[in-house]
């Protein structure tokens, strides 16, 4: 629009704005600028909104409820872990039966070898020494080692803690979700045994004969006044021992007599331990010189053995079997609560999914509403400064220029 050359209407404020001179005219153009500040502001919000949302989709913050189901199946996950190391000591001890009976069988025969005439009693004692020596052997084999709470144990249910008491290992294996346990108790199946003197004195004697790693070592007993932490300084070589006796105590602790090297006649009961099997001395080397019925008495603590073996491989077959039924079924629990958990995840990520999803289109339908609205709004109010323009001098625009000012002006909104 050409400018006035002089014009007593005219104003600095007027010519800035091509020509806009009234106060309503500037009101309006004012209201289309803050419409569309008022648009982007809700954008904006909407953007932030948006945003929050897909942040809570990407992030791993779980329910209070998915928390707890992650500390019960880590408590499952532990007490599994136990379970485990029990079955391993289990296990372990029972790899070493087969071996047990084995060494027993190998003596029997030996046995009934003497009895036949095949080989002499001296082969025989120095035999039977050895194989004991196996056996003792075999129950440290049994060893098993485990790592709980950040420290290493040892366990084996077929050895002793004591050489006085002869008291195994036992423990208690995980048995359910409650933290009910199950008692797994150990046989001692070494052998192993003392002497405690009934005259001349009180003293305590133990042998090493079936502890010797080497099968030509000889053994020795040694004298305690207390055992473990006095010995009296006296030994006995097992082979030079000098047999004398040995009564079969039925209601109690069977009576040896020997005499010792100075000449000094002893008289002791036996306390047994493990298997129950003594050393060849203790059986007059099978000789039968001294003790008639000192083979029959090894046949019978032979049978004894076997015995003991049997059914301690029986239970611990036993509590193998309830040890690995209690696995499977804490297998089915951890693995229930990891579906839950993945099942709540799942729900969780969903609902996530479904909040963005609703905010976009929340968004999308305000947007378009406000672009509806702008471009009415606009429209309105560039045709009311068109009509304005067109009135500038008493010249009346056409309806066509109005028509194009309308439409171009909802170009520009949509643009």
């Amino acid at each position: 629009m050409p400018l006035e050359a002089f014009s007593p209407t005219s104003s600095i404020v007027g010519i800035l704005t091509g020509g806009v001179t009234a106060v309503d005219r500037s009101l309006l153009l004012s209201h289309g600028t803050a419409q569309t500040r008022a648009v982007q502001s809700i954008q904006n919000s909407f953007g932030f909104r948006i945003d929050s949302a897909l942040a809570k989709l990407n992030s791993t913050t779980a329910a209070p409820l998915t928390d707890a189901l992650r500390r019960d199946q880590a408590i499952l996950t532990g007490r599994k872990e136990r379970l485990n190391d029990s079955i391993d000591v289990v296990n372990k001890s029972l790899r070493q039966f087969q071996y047990l009976k084995n060494h027993v069988y190998h003596l029997q025969s030996q046995i009934t070898a003497l009895e036949k005439g095949s080989i002499s009693a001296s082969a025989l004692a120095e035999d039977w020494d050895n194989k004991l020596r196996k056996i003792n052997q075999l129950i440290l084999a049994a060893d098993h080692a485990y790592k709980d709470g950040g420290q290493y144990y040892h366990k084996n249910l077929i050895s002793a803690m004591s050489r006085t008491s002869f008291r195994p290992q036992s423990f208690f294996a995980p048995y359910n979700s409650n933290g009910d346990t199950l008692l797994i108790g150990g046989v001692y199946l070494g052998v192993d045994y003392y002497l405690t003197e009934t005259s001349p004195g009180t003293e305590f004697w133990n042998s090493n004969t079936a502890r010797l790693t080497s099968e030509r070592a000889t053994g020795t007993l040694t004298e305690y006044t207390s055992y473990p932490d006095t010995p009296s300084g006296n030994t006995e070589d097992v082979t030079t021992i000098n047999f004398t006796g040995f009564t079969d105590n039925a209601s109690g602790n069977d009576i040896v007599t020997f005499q010792r090297a100075d000449l000094t006649d002893v008289t002791a009961s036996i306390t047994r331990g493990g298997l129950g099997l003594l050393d060849a001395w203790l059986y007059d080397d099978f000789q039968t010189s001294v003790d008639v019925n000192a083979i029959t008495r090894a046949k019978a603590d032979l049978e004894a053995a076997e015995g003991v073996i049997l059914d301690t491989e029986a239970d611990f077959k036993a509590d193998l079997q309830t040890l690995q039924s209690r696995s499977t079924l804490f297998d089915s629990l951890i693995e229930g609560i990891e579906k839950e958990i993945k099942q709540r995840l799942t729900d969780i990520q969903d609902d996530a999914e479904a909040e963005v999803i609703a905010l976009q289109l929340e968004f999308q339908v305000a947007q378009f509403g406000f672009t509806l609205l702008a471009s009415r709004g606009n429209t309105l109010i560039f045709s009311l400064i068109l009509a304005q323009d067109n009135r500038a001098g008493d010249v009346v625009g056409s309806t066509a220029d109005l028509g194009e000012a309308v439409v171009g002006s909802a170009l520009d909104i949509r643009a």
